[in-house]
């Protein structure tokens, strides 16, 4: 835009008129910059008899986006701050100060932004509620993070929840303060609510809005009571998770059910009707005679209830807030009962009558029997036993192929393939129908002495002598053969298919298990950065040595009917999911962004994305703290196994890209993080085989519905993530990713360690083997991992160097060469060889081809456009070839200490006809097409 040009703007907010006199749009214009409005009222709050009275300011963001022509100007504020706390908030930073009140409304932000000298920079700031003191500092710019706010005061401590989301718009952030703490009621009666030690009462009437409550002292504890109920208060813990706390009141009101659901930044406090199954224990004394005695276990013994023969009776805590422990004594017996245990317990004396104890569920009621009558004992028992399956569905897939193809290009984005193993040797042990895989060392030595014999073109079958005392008989069409030793069972050479799902169904229990063995995502766009997006990660062979040969995803879930009810009763739900690698490229990216969002396909317009988010900031606290409405299931075993993902992140686009100029003006997900990072003062860069590794996750014994679960996995795995966040910052390319160096020796000490521990269990020979192949690990971890920061430092010095020549294609062929892993040391000098050789042959004669190809694409502007790139790659192509031979030299070093095997390619990328039309994938047209792109002309 030549010149500048100027515009009154004026903006109205919902306290106050804002003006600014002017501002000027240059042709040199700053991607984002600040407009500065003034109040055209003066703050009287703020006025001083004597001063000068001031007018409030308020700093605009603005984001200015040159697009073919024509300039975008994209008005926003930072910041939306939401108050929905009840009470007066302050912000304090730097020379900020801010007042945002409470209205009944509350329907319009307050528009924040830090000081544009300080825009660009991890700002923090400082928030003060009511009369209390300024908060510590903490950050606005976390998008999709949770959490609290701790505001000292005089009188009290105030805890702020605060939650930070992203608006349509990159850069704003909506920033939504809330009370920590929220009342909701939802029974028909009038509760008072109180902390414990405290005399201040708050009273909550049926279904009326979410209350702020706002704690005054450290007890932790809730005297609750409710209106007609003349027995005392009772007590809760509302810092402990609750699901379906029963609060047993007078005969006349029965009881109230309270649920605390804790989160990030808040803890939702809410009472309720009483319903079926809420009581803790449904206990029934099915003796002759005897009379039950039973009490709560942090209860004096004085205190014990009694239940006679032939009755039954629901039992809740007499202390919420005490143990959730249950003492019983019947006759000579007592012990203890816990709600998370079911068992089936005999028990017997001399001279004394057995006594059974029965634990069970029935929908989400526990039931207690005690009796002396063994057959009730044997049925019950009965029920609760696992069952054979009488309907069985097996689904066996060897192999899935999805390939990802973009129409308007015509070109194959992707391929997905899921993929079965390697063969596997299999034993069918006696009396039993399924075939037991043999570990991965059996499978090697059967497998090897197998292409032994077949080799010889066997014509009758063979007793083979194996090591460690194995005799095997061998069978030319492999059918029918046999372990002899070290037992006797059948012997069949197989292989774990891609996918495998199993369903079986009994009277009381239904089994689900989905395998999935591997799964590969190839990038098939040519010169990719990163031709394999994720893949699993080969496993030590500490670990695969002396197992069985195992899944990437391996899913088993157990169901059994809760009695006569209908609620989901989930007795075991397990999930593994083994080592991964993901690998991505802002190339790859793109295509997938292209495929899935085509230019003829309509989005929501920025009017309408932004009446969106202000319906949004619309919700008030009943919406906040709306409680969970999804059925309740009981989870015995809850289990995900740890998850350890190696990442990987390049910038660079890589091939032939003919969308570059729309590519920099569009806000896809990475570009809009990459904005709104450089609007905090970051960096987006390159990412090198950083790991993330997060611990599992279990639940036993638990009641949550799915709303619940789902909120509890991703707390769970979110803040592990979190903590492990400064990977990414110590994964920079320049630094030559130290923490893999760290990582590769911490790895080597640990498996030295750890390996001679699995051996130990199985005796002092293979204790002696895991000894030996401990301190091989330990070796290769450490010079790999020495040699891995050698080669990335090197490398990233070679990329800064490519940058130089201005040449693109050069610089392409330099990422596939990088991208071609030396197998080892020979191979990885040889290679160095070849690029310095290269860099001073291509070094040389640019001088010459650079200007005549400039000149062949764009005339005259191409040839000195040539000469320039020609002059400068004389000079960079040599050095960077010299600095590719050191960085090619120790990427074989780290190859060669690795043991870990290389990743093979599914299959070429599809190859299209110049007509567009998709066809059944031929691999020899698919083989053509990729010679054809590798070969290079002789001016390249």
């Amino acid at each position: 835009m030549e010149g500048r040009r100027q515009a009154r703007q004026h903006l109205k907010g919902s306290y106050y008129n804002w003006l600014v006199l002017s501002y000027s749009i240059s042709s040199n214009q700053e991607e984002i910059s600040f407009i500065v409005f003034q109040s055209l009222k003066e703050e009287e709050d703020e006025y001083v008899e004597g001063t000068e009275r001031k007018k409030a300011e308020l700093d605009i963001a603005v984001h200015v986006k040159d697009d073919s022509g024509h300039t975008a100007i994209a008005i926003h504020s930072p910041y939306w701050m939401m108050n929905k706390t009840g009470r007066l908030l302050q912000y304090n930073a730097d020379d900020i100060h801010h007042k945002h009140a409470f209205t009944k409304n509350n329907d319009m932000p307050l528009l924040f932004s830090f000081k544009p000298r300080h825009f660009l920079r991890n700002n923090k700031v400082r928030l003060m509620i009511s009369e209390s003191e300024l908060s510590d500092e903490f950050s606005l710019d976390t998008v999709g993070s949770h959490g609290k706010v701790k505001c000292k005061g005089i009188h009290k401590d105030y805890l702020v929840g605060v939650k930070i989301n992203a608006s349509s718009f990159s850069l704003t952030r909506i920033v939504t303060f809330v009370p920590f703490y929220t009342l909701v009621n939802k029974t028909k009666y009038k509760i008072f609510i109180c902390e414990d030690e405290g005399d201040t009462w708050t009273e909550i009437n049926p279904e009326q809005p979410a209350t702020p409550f706002w704690p005054e002292n450290g007890t932790k504890k809730l005297k609750i009571k409710v209106d007609g109920c003349l027995t005392p208060p009772l007590k809760v813990d509302f810092t402990r998770q609750e699901n379906s706390l029963l609060l047993h009141l007078n005969d006349s009101l029965g009881g109230i059910i309270v649920d605390v659901n804790l989160s990030e930044h808040l803890v939702t406090i809410q009472f309720s009707e009483y319903r079926d199954g809420s009581a803790p224990f449904l206990i029934i004394n099915h003796t002759n005679d005897q009379t039950l005695y039973f009490n709560q276990s942090s209860q004096k013994e004085i205190e014990k209830e009694e239940l006679e023969a032939g009755k039954a009776v629901y039992y809740t805590w007499t202390d919420p807030t005490g143990s959730r422990e249950l003492c019983w004594t019947c006759g000579p017996y007592s012990g203890t009962l816990k709600t998370e245990e079911v068992f089936y317990k005999s028990l017997t004396r001399f001279y004394e009558r057995k006594l059974f104890v029965i634990s069970f569920f029935e929908g989400l009621q526990r039931v207690v029997v005690f009796t002396e009558d063994q057959d009730i004992y044997n049925l019950l028992g009965e029920s609760e036993k696992m069952q054979a399956a009488e309907q069985e569905i097996i689904l066996l897939l060897q192999n899935v192929g999805v390939s990802l193809v973009n129409n308007t290009t015509s070109q194959e984005v992707s391929f997905i393939g899921i993929t079965c193993s390697d063969v596997v040797w299999e034993t069918q042990p006696r009396k039993k129908k399924r075939w037991k895989i043999l570990n991965i060392k059996e499978g090697d030595m059967l497998e090897k002495h197998f292409k032994e014999y077949i080799s010889s073109s066997p014509i009758e079958d063979a007793i083979v002598e194996l090591e460690n005392n194995y005799k095997v008989r061998f069978t030319s069409n492999g059918v029918d053969m046999h372990m002899l030793q070290p037992f006797d069972a059948p012997l069949r050479r197989h292989f774990l298919p891609g996918i495998k799902v199993e369903y079986s169904i009994s009277p009381r229990q239904s089994t689900y298990r989905v395998k999935i063995h591997r799964i590969q995502i190839q990038n098939q766009m040519q010169s990719a950065i990163f031709p394999y997006v994720f893949y699993p990660v080969k496993l030590p062979k500490s670990i695969t040595m002396d197992s069985e040969p195992k899944p990437l995803i391996d899913i088993c879930i157990v169901t059994r009917a809760a009695g006569h009810s209908e609620i989901p009763r989930i007795k075991y739900f397990k999930v593994l999911i083994q080592e991964m690698d993901l690998k991505l490229d802002l190339g790859f990216l793109y295509s997938i962004f292209d495929l899935v969002n085509p230019e003829n396909t309509t989005s929501m317009s920025p009017v309408e994305l932004f009446e969106k988010d202000i319906e949004y900031i619309k919700t008030d606290l009943n919406d906040v703290s709306a409680a969970d409405t999804s059925p309740i299931s009981l989870y015995e075993f809850f289990h995900i196994s740890p998850i350890k993902l190696h990442f990987s992140f390049s910038l660079s686009s890589g091939g032939e890209d003919g969308s570059k100029e729309k590519r920099a003006t569009e806000v896809i997900p990475v570009q809009s993080l990459n904005l709104l990072l450089k609007s905090i003062g970051a960096t987006l860069t390159d990412v090198q085989d950083v790991v993330f590794k997060l611990p599992a996750f279990e639940l036993k014994f638990q009641f949550c519905t799915t709303q619940q679960l789902q909120w509890k996995v991703i707390r769970h795995y979110s803040k592990q993530a979190i903590k492990q966040a400064y990977v990414l910052v110590l994964g920079l390319d320049v630094l030559g990713n130290p923490f893999a160096l760290i990582r590769g020796l911490s790895e080597g000490v640990e498996a030295f360690f750890y390996e001679p521990y699995q051996g130990a269990i199985r005796g002092p020979e293979e204790f002696v083997e895991g000894m030996a192949l401990g301190a091989k690990v330990f070796v290769d971890k450490a010079v790999g991992g020495l040699a891995g920061a050698a080669f990335k430092m090197t490398g990233a010095m070679a990329k800064g160097i490519a940058a130089i020549t201005m040449d693109e294609d050069y610089q392409q062929k330099r990422r596939e060469a990088i991208n071609r892993q030396p197998s080892g040391l020979k191979e990885g000098l040889a290679r160095g060889g070849k690029g310095l050789v290269s860099g001073f042959v291509s070094g040389i004669t640019g001088i010459v081809t650079k200007p005549i190809k400039g000149a062949q694409k764009e005339g005259a502007l191409g040839f000195f456009k040539g000469c320039g790139q020609g002059l400068v790659g004389a000079i960079a192509r040599p050095t960077g070839g010299i600095v590719d031979m050191a960085s090619s030299t120790f990427q074989g070093i780290k190859r060669a200490a690795e043991t870990s095997q290389n990743v093979e390619s599914l299959r070429p990328p599809r190859f299209i006809h110049e007509d567009g039309v998709i066809r059944p994938y031929k691999a020899r047209e698919a083989n053509g097409s990729q010679m054809l792109q590798v070969y290079e002309s002789p001016l390249s």
